[in-house]
């Protein structure tokens, strides 16, 4: 007997569950995805304190104090991500040996 998928089969309920999923997965790539400005990859300044682990006030001072490189475009403040890299392996300093 041939078997027909309705609503309430569960394969119907199944395939809506990896549809959902795509979609998650879709939305999730749609939200984290930024294009590439000559060749190089923007930041928002969200996304750089949640990089840097740091306050609005402190990115506001690393940029005064010209410490990290931004840019302007469209009144949105980006930050190229290579320069925020080569920031933090200028600055980092190796734990040292107790003796």
């Amino acid at each position: 007997m041939d078997k027909y998928i309705n609503f309430d089969s569960e394969e119907f309920r199944e395939l809506e569950g990896q549809i959902e999923q795509a979609l998650g997965n879709v939305q999730d790539v749609r939200d984290k995805h930024r294009p590439t400005l000559a060749d190089n990859r923007y930041l928002s300044g969200e996304e750089v304190m949640e990089y840097l682990h740091i306050s609005p006030r402190t990115l506001q001072t690393l940029r005064d104090k010209r410490m990290i490189g931004y840019t302007t475009i469209g009144g949105k403040i980006l930050y190229p991500e290579k320069e925020l890299q080569q920031v933090l392996y200028d600055n980092y300093h190796s734990p040292e040996l107790p003796f």
